[in-house]
């Protein structure tokens, strides 16, 4: 068949887009034009973005097209048949692809049923209309459609499919090896001469494999660089395959008719209009007859700063699988990982344990609403029920993003994607290999059983990245980790000082970047080492309370107990027993030890190998007070629980009345504090004693009506310093008339 319309390998797309070529009397528009989207009278909705213009060269330039469409449609379709082929001639799909805003658009045959329909067009065409930078505004380029594999009896042809261009196949074959060997044949490693292949529509099955012969593999997976997104699952086990492909969105129509379309595409309205005006057909967005902005998507490539967009860069950028997929248009997404950009193979070098991503996201500037980004995930196609990080964003304006953040390379492929509000929306990046990954953490204790006097034993790591964090549990709190200390360098040796440590401790490393690896867990045992634990019961610890010292070991011990003030410097022993126990409560008094940090040691009168410290306990100058009635309607009188509020010193007669506290000990006071309840009175007063029955007034103060009043009273500028003391009285006298039948005194707080 000569049609007349070769016009050479990269002529201008002056004549394809604008004029109609010299035609044989079989190829003519054959689709009925009133269910055809009528092609816009210029060219609109141009979606090139610049995305991280911080690197210089005014950013990476984002190109959104359609590699995947066919002028020429089947005589029979889906029970649908008819007695011609739906055919647009490619001049006109052209021209409305181009007017539609596509900045590529790739057509081919549909299979192999017309293998000689693009035979004579041009491999690739560049439109002569230029955008702002003086690039075109749209490249085409001639592909063919091959299938290969079973056919499972649902329709004619073979199930699954394959795109290739540039060098075009022709494979028609149940044998998957007869594609390898096709691949092979037009393969070369300089991406202008080669075949470049696209894995179409993948099925549950998936289907499509590697050779196993390294050469022949190498060749095949370097030349199928790109498959169309059906969902992760199907895009993750290409990826397990073996395959480095990035993911694309096309639309895979065909020239076709209402009747083949069948479904939505014959409903009618009572009037006999049809619901959806106008059919599917190449060159048309697939939102414009479908009516919402994700209806199908679009295939993405990135050109590096200062890089022409031309035929020979798309090229060169599909081998580099610089190549994302996005449901939304205008939505372009981009990462760099230790300065190397999305779709990059490559080896970690002996010193880079760790991958630094930046990761940046562009889209529409807000109109139609709901095109801000929500979330960031990182996959593994090895962990697929759940990303490996995930980053949520809650700014409804965040339309330009950039993302900095870290992950340890464990895993060998990593994909990025970023979802938006809009319809679920999202863009699926190429994703980056790492040839070598890192080995997950491994933790090592060679020395499991020590003594108070043996070395430090030491863990040993391997595995893992720059930064691990050790952690610790121990039986008297199962489960519960705690991080003890940061690994910044691997393959090391990791100290650890046995004499503070309990008498068994859990140990394992948790990457800093990605906690939920987790090493193995080791046990130290430390033979001669008491378990002590010590708290008081309150928080904060008062000065005058008791401290509640409890240790254990699993041989009887005769024990002495120690008291250091000094972080373990010096100590002074407090208590002992009189018999061995294995198990034993103690009770230490804190009376004038406020402003202090406390250490008990429990140490073995006999083998004073055998000790166990307590954590630090600190004590507050806040001292701790027993508190007496009022002496006014004591059988109403209610006693203060301290600290607690809900608790008051109260008289239901509204006269005077006293209430006094007492302390273990004499204290110099330099401050008190003074909390009434709802009811305060109109003054109080303050004296101290020593023995609790001679009374030096020291403090008064009247007082204006207010519920929740607090007094603070600073005796440190007083002689001495204070006031010297070991009771205290405080006096308040009536109410307010009209006002309340009560009186309050809900707290009193003193400090030395």
């Amino acid at each position: 068949m000569s049609r007349n319309r070769s016009l050479g390998g990269s002529v201008l797309l002056a004549a394809a887009l604008f004029s109609t070529p010299g035609l044989a009397d079989d190829e003519v528009t054959n689709v009925l034009a009133l269910d055809r989207y009528p092609v816009p009278a210029v060219r609109e909705s141009k979606y090139r973005n610049r995305i991280a213009t911080e690197l210089g060269g005014g950013g990476w330039q984002t190109f959104v097209g359609d590699l995947h469409n066919h002028p020429r449609g089947h005589d029979a379709m889906d029970g649908g048949s008819l007695s011609f082929t739906p055919q647009i001639i490619r001049s006109e799909v052209l021209l409305s692809a181009f007017r539609h805003g596509y900045d590529f658009f790739g057509t081919s045959n549909h299979t192999t049923s017309w293998k000689s329909y693009d035979d004579d067009d041009p491999i690739s065409q560049l439109s002569p209309v230029l955008d702002a930078n003086g690039q075109s505004e749209l490249l085409v380029l001639r592909g063919r459609e091959s299938h290969v594999g079973p056919d499972d009896g649902t329709g004619s042809s073979h199930d699954h499919h394959f795109n290739s261009f540039n060098r075009n196949l022709h494979v028609n074959s149940s044998n998957i090896g007869n594609m390898h060997d096709e691949i092979v044949d037009n393969y070369s490693a300089d991406p202008l001469l080669s075949t470049h292949i696209q894995l179409n529509h993948p099925n549950d099955d998936v289907y499509f494999t590697l050779p196993t012969a390294p050469d022949r593999r190498q060749k095949v997976r370097d030349a199928v660089e790109l498959a169309e997104y059906n969902g992760l699952p199907k895009y993750f086990e290409l990826l397990r395959r073996g395959f480095r492909v990035a993911p694309v969105s096309n639309t895979d129509a065909h020239s076709t008719t209402r009747e083949q379309l069948g479904g939505a595409f014959m409903e009618q309205h009572p009037n006999g209009t049809w619901v959806r005006r106008y059919i599917d057909e190449p060159g048309v967005p697939r939102e414009k007859t479908h009516g919402h902005d994700t209806a199908q998507g679009r295939a993405g490539v990135v050109l590096p700063p200062g890089t022409p967009f031309n035929y020979d860069n798309f090229l060169i950028a599909l081998r580099n699988r610089s190549v994302f997929r996005t449901a939304l248009p205008p939505a372009s997404g981009f990462f760099m990982v230790n300065g190397r950009p999305m779709g990059s193979e490559f080896a970690l070098s002996p010193t880079e344990r760790r991958l630094d991503f930046t990761v940046w996201g562009t889209t529409k500037d807000g109109t139609g609403g709901g095109n801000n980004w929500t979330t960031l995930q990182v996959w593994s196609p090895f962990q697929p029920n759940a990303p490996i990080k995930e980053i949520p964003y809650t700014d409804i304006g965040l339309i330009d993003l950039k993302e900095v953040f870290s992950l340890t390379p464990y895993e060998s492929i990593y994909v990025v994607t970023l979802r938006q509000q809009w319809e679920n929306a999202e863009v699926v990046m190429a994703p980056i290999w790492v040839t070598n990954p890192v080995s997950k953490p491994v933790l090592s204790l060679p020395d499991s059983v020590v003594t108070r006097s043996s070395q430090y034993p030491y863990f040993t790591v391997s595995g893992g990245g720059d930064t691990l964090l050790l952690q610790r549990s121990t039986p008297q709190a199962p489960q519960t980790w705690q991080t003890v200390g940061t690994i910044t360098s691997n393959h090391i040796y990791y100290p650890i000082d046995h004499h503070i440590q309990p008498r068994v401790s859990h140990w394992r490393v948790v990457d800093a970047y990605q906690q939920t690896v987790v090493s193995n867990t080791t046990t130290l045992t430390v033979t001669d080492l008491i378990d002590v634990t010590a708290s008081s019961g309150t928080s904060p610890t008062l000065d005058g309370d008791d401290i509640h010292v409890h240790w254990s070991h699993p041989a009887p011990q005769l024990v002495d107990y120690y008291l250091s003030q000094d972080s373990g410097l010096t100590w002074t022993k407090v208590g002992e027993e009189s018999a061995a126990f294995t198990d034993r409560h103690w009770t230490f008094d804190t009376a004038g030890l406020g402003g202090s940090t406390l250490m008990l040691k429990v140490v073995n009168r006999l083998d004073v190998s055998y000790q166990g410290f307590s954590g630090p306990v600190t004590v507050s100058h806040q001292i701790r007070v027993g508190a007496g009635n009022a002496t006014v309607n004591p059988m109403a009188a209610y006693t203060v629980a301290d600290r607690n509020k809900s608790s008051c010193w109260w008289s239901s007669n509204g006269n005077s009345q006293s209430v006094y506290v007492y302390m273990e000990r004499e204290y110099l006071i330099k401050r008190m504090e003074i909390d009434f309840g709802q009811w305060n009175p109109t003054g109080w007063a303050m004296a101290v004693g020593l023995n609790g029955s001679t009374w030096s007034t020291s403090d008064s103060g009247s007082m204006s009506y207010g519920p929740n009043q607090t007094v603070v009273a600073d005796y440190s500028q007083r002689p001495g310093g204070g006031l010297i003391a070991k009771h205290v009285r405080l006096y308040v006298s009536g109410t307010f008339p009209g006002v309340s039948s009560y009186s309050q005194v809900c707290e009193i707080r003193l400090y030395h």
